[in-house]
């Protein structure tokens, strides 16, 4: 993971298509918050396509208008989760910019986990654009963590905690 971070952010042009999101869920708060970290041109790239003659350019004088509505619905429509088959909501909190990296920040709704929740969560950002795209999510629960790597082929887990 070090290696794949590193090219993640010295690279302004890339061929690896990779994501990194953290879920921690905040026992005070009771909601799952979310911090990803993605190429912006990927992010660019994904919008723009669904919507023709666009150009976001992200973090330039020349940022459209739209940009923070148009990042936060295809965030909100790129993170699926599910606690015991009811949907967890999220909200867009933001984003930060940094030459060729976004970190975007979500939290969602407030709900409980409990030690034995059933979960469902998927990641499916830029599949409509890179065959290769990888999402990795570090999820972090009640005394539980668990891994993924989501891909084309793989592109949901669903889980039951256990402590």
């Amino acid at each position: 993971r070090v290696i794949l971070m590193c090219l993640f952010i010295v690279s302004s042009t890339h061929d690896i298509h990779f994501s990194k999101s953290t879920i921690d869920y905040n026992e005070e708060t009771q909601t799952l918050q979310v911090v990803m970290n993605v190429f912006t041109d990927d992010l660019e790239l994904s919008i723009e396509r669904s919507h023709e003659g666009l150009n976001l350019e992200i973090g330039s004088a020349n940022q459209h208008e739209l940009t923070d509505s148009l990042v936060a619905a295809y965030l909100i429509d790129h993170i699926i989760c599910k606690n015991e088959m009811q949907d967890v909501n999220f909200k867009f909190i933001g984003f930060e910019y940094d030459y060729d990296i976004c970190y975007l920040y979500l939290e969602s709704d407030t709900f409980t986990v409990k030690l034995h929740d059933e979960f469902y969560l998927s990641v499916p950002m830029f599949f409509e654009v890179y065959d290769d795209q990888e999402n990795v999510v570090d999820l972090h629960l009640l005394k539980k963590d668990e891994s993924f790597i989501f891909t084309r082929q793989s592109s949901s887990y669903n889980f039951q905690r256990t402590p």
